[in-house]
């Protein structure tokens, strides 16, 4: 192997790798968000030269440029264990796909740091011009894991444990260990998951059928935004981080359930539409669904506006004589 030649043939290609890094990952990342799927990350590399060197010389290769495929390398670091299959699935739309090593299915719960599925791509005939032609037929690796994978695997290779076998005998009872919390953690976050979207369209069937046994479900994000999307259909809805601050703001006042937030607004109907006539909000004629609340909890209850603190800078006492008995 002519090492002075391959580092020199590297150095001339390292451009068109990192053009091709660059490009394989808006192609990949754009589908993914088009697709919705929420991924944590979505990292990639160019490996360095050393490293190309030394793996061509662990592989006894006579043509590395054709042997190693994995030059330009993406990862797509998934939040749960069944984004992985549809992750896949855009990949596979997206690149022509040469070879898949799934290393998840049927691996032992030792090897959890090690799991991933594997893809080796390269692009697709469609993207053609000058942006993409010369990137023709280059192959690339794209790693598929979840977010607790990739973790196990950033700790153990740390510890330059590259393999079980890698492990003294006296740790490998503790890493086994360690490994098994990590394998039960992504399976529960996973059930966690499913639960979480059959609570949603439990409290958004409540909701849309108007079942008064909504009105007694705890007050959490899931009720509360489908309780004000059936109840405020025609105003924006607001993004879970402000919908969770508005529960805590709710529950500092002794608001615990649907019903506490449907008493509000009912009550206060004729008192916030004055309200927001004369004092709509800044760029828009309209405020947003919890907007609705806070403005029509402030002027119910003084506690409440008391807690919102500069927040609440409102002139809500002018309003309270429209209030519903």
């Amino acid at each position: 192997m002519d090492v002075d030649k391959i580092k020199a043939e590297f150095q001339q290609k390292d451009p068109l790798f990192r053009k091709l890094e660059t490009e394989a990952a808006y192609i990949l990342e754009t589908a993914l968000k088009r697709s919705e799927i929420k991924t944590h990350s979505l990292p990639s590399r160019v490996k360095t030269l050393d490293s190309f060197v030394d793996k061509a010389r662990r592989k006894d290769s006579q043509d590395p440029f054709q042997d190693i495929r994995d030059i330009v390398g993406l990862r797509v670091i998934c939040l749960f264990l069944s984004d992985i299959p549809r992750v896949g699935d855009v990949t596979r739309k997206v690149f022509n796909i040469f070879s898949e090593d799934d290393k998840i299915g049927g691996a032992e719960v030792g090897s959890f740091g090690y799991m991933s599925v594997h893809y080796i791509a390269e692009m697709k005939k469609e993207y053609a011009g000058a942006r993409y032609d010369d990137l023709r037929g280059m192959p690339f690796e794209i790693q598929v894991r979840t977010i607790l994978m990739d973790a196990w695997a950033n700790v153990s290779h740390y510890l330059d444990y590259k393999s079980d076998e890698d492990v003294p005998t006296g740790l490998r009872r503790d890493f086994y260990a360690l490994s098994g919390l990590f394998y039960v953690a992504d399976s529960h976050f996973e059930l966690f998951f499913n639960s979480s979207a059959q609570s949603k369209k439990q409290a958004v069937r409540l909701s849309a059928e108007a079942e008064p046994s909504l009105i007694k479900q705890e007050l959490n994000l899931d009720t509360l935004a489908a309780y004000l999307a059936s109840r405020l259909p025609d105003r924006e809805a607001s993004d879970s981080k402000d919908y969770s601050e508005l529960i805590s703001q709710l529950k500092a006042v002794g608001y615990k359930t649907i019903g506490n937030v449907d008493h509000i607004l009912s009550r206060t109907s004729d008192a916030f539409a004055s309200y927001e006539k004369k004092r709509p909000p800044s760029g828009s004629k309209c405020f947003t669904r919890s907007g609705v609340v806070r403005i029509s909890a402030g002027i119910l209850n003084d506690e409440f506006e008391k807690n919102m603190g500069s927040k609440a800078v409102r002139p809500y006492e002018d309003y309270r004589k429209l209030v519903k008995e």
